[in-house]
């Protein structure tokens, strides 16, 4: 019989500590009838508990039945009995010595609290699994990519007995052709392809992977590491022009596979096998054609290149053909005299003439002997071109279609600053006089020397009979004319 609180056992001696009290009473026993339900007269319980110490080697072991922590109790000075603590072995094993327990005794409980009781377990295991196969599998990731294959030597998966059969790979990695190495290609780290290495469709073979097949399955781990890329190489190409008077140009195009053409470096860079074409023209400079009429192929050539292997290349394209001078020259004839200014190169013209000859405008243009504007040139100077006009010349035309006069008089004349003081003047100043209306005693021009180059500056002259006056300007050219 027991009482409960609920579900709750109040528990009695001899194995609890319970109580029941009927207000601070304190009920010592307690009876159904005649069955007693309830006793707490007696002294309350001790306890012995267990400490269990595992000295097994060998593994494979697990200890059962009673084991740390269990625990006895009772009336103190009673008896109790033994422990009892025992071990198990996992599948395969089995024991070598043993086992042995020390410690497993009974006794009796203590007269208050608690008491340990120590039991050790002891022994040496052996492990003995029936021979069974194992199958290891090779996994491998490549981490470079494009410019590489591999293919895995030796069967995949590979099996064998369990703790005396070894698995062994090797991996052959093929380089593609026109591929370069940058970091060296290696399978778990070890070098299989050195840096550097240019790819012909080589294969390498990578270090064994290999070790003991020790369980059922597993995956063995292969990574391919590296760089690599495209092998870039450089072409150079050189244009040699040997049209006199012309200009070469040269061009690259069609280039295929990415390849570049720099024109400031004359250098096309790619991949092997890429692909362009060379082109280099002569054009006749201006007043230059063909000799012939027509442009000579070999003036004109393309040549179309692919990069090598391996290696750089070059190619010279050179120009040949010839020109002539095509631009008709115009003539111009120039008095035989020159002079120093241009009424002395009509003055001092001799009569007779040398043709000279030029090319495209006349103001600026160099003069030349020959039609095909080589020869000699006119010396510096004025030279006149006409009836009344002249040009100057100094290395090249440089002033045209200036007007001069044929020839001059020398007179008496009276000057002033006035009209009236040049006509009260005596007629003792002597100058050179030129013009049309010399008989109007009108001059044109009024020189201080014979060649008319020196005007005889701003004034009032008199001259002639009837007598007349005439003003000049700066230059000595009559901007005016009056009657004395």
């Amino acid at each position: 019989m027991a009482i409960y609180l609920g579900s709750t056992l109040i528990s009695s001696n001899p194995t609890g500590t319970g109580a029941l009290y009927l207000g601070s009473l304190n009920i010592c026993d307690a009876y159904l009838e005649n069955t007693q339900v309830f006793d707490n007269c007696n002294q309350p319980n001790t306890s012995v508990v267990l400490t269990v110490n595992n000295a097994v080697t060998g593994g494979g072991e697990t200890l059962v039945g009673d084991l740390t922590g269990a625990t006895k109790s009772g009336q103190p000075g009673t008896s109790f009995t033994a422990f009892n603590t025992s071990v198990s072995l996992a599948t395969y094993y089995s024991w070598a010595s043993g086992p042995t327990f020390s410690g497993e005794v009974g006794g009796t409980f203590p007269a208050t609290g608690s008491i340990t009781r120590t039991t050790t377990v002891g022994g040496t295991t052996s492990y003995n699994p029936p021979p069974s196969t194992g199958v290891y599998t090779l996994n491998v990731t490549d981490n470079v990519g494009t410019g590489i294959s591999y293919q895995i030597n030796g069967a995949n998966p590979q099996s064998g007995t369990i703790g005396s059969s070894s698995y062994s790979w090797t991996i052959t990695i093929t380089l593609a052709q026109d591929y370069i190495v940058g970091t060296a290609i290696s399978v778990n780290g070890g070098t299989s392809i050195p840096s550097g290495t240019y790819g012909q469709g080589q294969s390498f073979t990578s270090q064994a992977i290999t070790g003991t097949i020790s369980q059922a399955t597993d995956a063995i781990n292969a990574t391919i590491s590296g760089s690599i890329a495209p092998a870039e190489f450089q072409y150079s190409y050189t244009l040699t022009n040997q049209v006199a008077n012309s200009t070469a140009t040269k061009t690259v195009t069609n280039l295929t596979n990415g390849a570049t053409y720099s024109a400031s470096s004359n250098l096309i860079t790619g991949t092997p096998g890429s692909t362009w074409d060379m082109n280099g023209e002569a054009t006749p400079n201006t007043n230059y054609v063909w000799s012939g009429g027509t442009q000579p192929a070999s003036a004109n050539q393309t040549v179309s290149a692919t990069m090598p292997q391996n290696s750089n290349g070059s190619t010279t394209i050179t120009l040949t053909g010839t020109t002539v001078y095509s631009n008709p020259a115009t003539s111009i004839s120039l008095d035989n005299n020159a002079g120093s200014c241009s009424n002395d190169a009509c003055i001092a013209a001799s009569g007779s003439s040398t043709t000279w000859w030029y090319s495209g405008s006349l103001q600026g243009a160099t003069l030349w002997s020959n039609s095909n504007l080589t020869g000699s040139n006119p010396a510096g100077g004025w030279y006149k071109t006409g009836t009344s006009s002249t040009l100057e010349y100094n290395g090249g035309v440089s002033s045209t279609g200036n007007f001069c006069y044929s020839s001059v008089t020398y007179v008496g004349m009276g000057s002033g600053g006035t009209s009236t003081d040049a006509c009260n003047d005596n007629l003792n100043d002597n100058y050179y006089v030129s013009g049309a209306s010399y008989s109007a005693n009108a001059a044109s021009g009024i020189w201080d020397d014979s060649s008319a180059c020196t005007g005889a500056g701003s004034s009032y002259y008199s001259w002639g009979s009837p007598r007349t006056w005439n003003q000049t300007n700066s230059s000595g050219l009559v901007i005016n004319v009056g009657t004395c």
